[in-house]
């Protein structure tokens, strides 16, 4: 069970009523998330491509855009190496595109997945040296790469390092000192030795970010710029990063461009994705993203910016046929993997563990964070999936987190045992000899300090609203704050005694629960999806006879549009 909190901002509330043209329910939303400065009330309320902040104040852009000029005036070829997950490809984009607008001497390489392994490769490094390149730009990554950039750097190419990942640090007495890898230039925003004001960019933003430059060193259009916002709005959502500050602007402006684009490969992955809906942040991160990122799962990411850089329209519309078959069969894959893992832990009685790891030899390699994610989801619980590697011995796989528990931290421990390594606190990748794998899981939960309610999902509830006293333009006013994501969750509101007048599991898998909710006389449409243990939990708790009884509910209150009718419609959170 979830443990259910309401938040008691008050100071915060009327600290932002004082602000102009503010509702109360914004100014409630924005106090619980601890948004209460003017510069950032502002940004919610009215943001617009003039607040984005000067691209210059990124160390090393200077630097950075003298090299490209210099470049594209010697004629110099400019090769973009990128990232096989959607913000890689969103990265490529953004620099490519934008690069297009001035010269055409331009190529970009990104790695293979399973053969590769994240970064710039050896392959890529030695391709590049053998092709005399000028000039490399990495996107998404190569803050780390140090021993490729310096195998770069002997061979006389210049480097620009664009990427967004943690940077590495050394012990200097007592001080924390940045290792930056020694390429010409190297662009972060989480460089400590400057003054941007903002540092949770993804790889795309920071790619915008050096476009920004170049553009307006060299005067450039300005429309042509923002259009690609496009891609850094699919980054922005898909990397996960926060939903405050200036990324509000990419994903809002991205959006407002896709929603009208001449991109005829966007429109085609949606058309064969059978999404004809407005597109939103759902849109970036359920329908395009996903597609994007089976590219480099189960093939190559260098298809997918093929698509996206194709021009005609017969084989633009075969790539995307491709692209989203290849996420069909990732769904298909993460589905077959997840009920395989999910057999092993109900066997193992994995479940009662702190920290569940599970080895699934037959599982691919590419689908097991997404499948680790879903079992974290289910259980509440830190979660490690492994499968066999290509390497004869050992097993590779990925961990995902809950809140209460560091897993790179904790992992780091055992790294004596692990074959590689690496992540941040919510997520990570490692590679083990399958001989050791029992031995991590005993070492994992042995050594966990995880308590009780350390366990138990938390959720955090904006305010106490009667069912009954919801409307349609209730949740119209919500849409006004849109997009929810990191940093900026969507509003929830909770309900107490609320009557179940009808309820029936629906869908072709029949795991989506559909409820008729009823209280002081007003009927709601409400539904919760991959409800399977919670209706179960509902027929266990009222003897099979569901209607008529009371429940606690946590909600969303949505928009159901349907052959042109719009109606109020309840997305269950939780329920008690």
């Amino acid at each position: 069970m979830s443990n259910w909190f309401i938040y008691n901002k008050k100071d915060n509330y009327l600290n932002n009523l004082k602000h102009d043209n503010i509702s109360k329910l914004e100014a409630l939303i924005l106090a619980n998330r601890d948004i209460v400065d003017d510069q950032t009330v502002e940004m919610f309320l009215n943001p617009s491509l003039e607040k984005m902040h000067d691209p210059f104040l990124l160390k090393d852009m200077d630097k950075a855009v003298d090299l490209i000029i210099e470049t594209m005036k010697n004629g110099g070829e400019i090769r973009i190496f990128g990232d096989y997950d959607q913000d890689g490809i969103a990265s490529v984009m953004t620099l490519l595109d934008g690069l297009l607008f001035y010269y055409d001497n331009i190529s970009y390489d990104i790695p293979q997945r399973v053969k590769e392994g994240y970064g710039i490769s050896t392959a890529m490094v030695e391709k590049a040296i053998y092709d005399k390149v000028s000039l490399i730009i990495t996107c998404d990554n190569g803050i780390t790469g140090f021993d490729q950039i310096k195998q770069l750097k002997e061979a006389d190419l210049n480097v620009i390092v664009t990427d967004h990942h943690e940077i590495e640090t050394s012990n200097d007495g007592e001080w924390a000192k940045q290792v930056l890898p020694e390429a010409n230039a190297v662009i972060n925003p989480k460089r400590i030795d400057q003054d941007y004001p903002f540092t949770d960019l993804c790889g795309a933003a920071v790619c915008f970010k050096l476009m920004s430059a170049l553009f307006k060193r060299l005067d450039g259009d300005y429309e042509y710029l923002y259009g690609l916002l496009e891609y850094v709005a699919m980054g922005t959502v898909c990397d996960i990063v926060s939903l405050t500050d200036e990324n509000r602007i990419f994903v809002i402006e991205g959006i407002k461009r896709l929603n009208y684009t001449d991109k005829l490969a966007i429109k085609a992955v949606l058309e064969e994705s059978s999404w004809t809906k407005e597109i939103d942040v759902y849109t970036l991160g359920f329908i395009l993203g996903p597609t994007m990122n089976a590219t480099g799962r189960l093939s190559s990411a260098k298809m997918a910016i093929e698509l996206l850089m194709e021009e005609d329209i017969d084989r633009i519309y075969e790539l995307a046929k491709q692209l989203v078959d290849l996420n069909n069969e990732r769904k298909k894959l993460t589905q077959e993997g997840l009920d395989k893992c999910l057999a092993i832990i109900e066997e193992n009685d994995y479940y009662d563990k702190d920290v569940i790891v599970v080895y699934e030899p037959s599982i691919n390699e590419s689908i097991c964070g997404i499948v680790a994610g879903r079992i974290k989801e289910k259980y509440y619980r830190p979660t490690i999936i492994l499968t066999d590697s290509s390497t004869q011995g050992l097993a590779k796989g990925s961990g995902r987190s809950i809140e209460t528990y560091n897993i790179y931290k904790e992992v780091l421990k055992f790294k004596e045992n692990l074959e590689s390594f690496g992540g941040h606190p919510m997520a990570c990748g490692l590679s083990i000899n399958i001989n050791n794998i029992d031995d991590l899981r005993s070492f994992l939960n042995n050594n966990s300090t995880l308590t009780k309610a350390q366990k138990q999902k938390t959720i955090n509830i904006d305010k106490a609203i009667d069912i009954s006293k919801l409307s349609l333009e209730f949740a119209e006013s919500l849409n006004k704050l849109t997009p929810f994501g990191k940093d900026f969750e969507k509003p929830i509101f909770a309900d107490k005694n609320v009557d179940i007048a009808q309820v029936a599991m629906i869908g072709k898998d029949k795991k989506t629960m559909k409820l008729s909710l009823h209280k002081n006389g007003v009927y709601i449409n409400a539904i919760k999806f991959n409800a399977v243990d919670q209706y179960n939990y509902l027929k266990a708790k009222f003897n099979g006879n569901i209607e008529g009884k009371k429940i606690d509910v946590v909600y969303y209150p949505d928009i159901n549009e349907f052959r042109g009718n719009r109606n109020l419609q309840l997305k269950l959170i939780d329920i008690r």
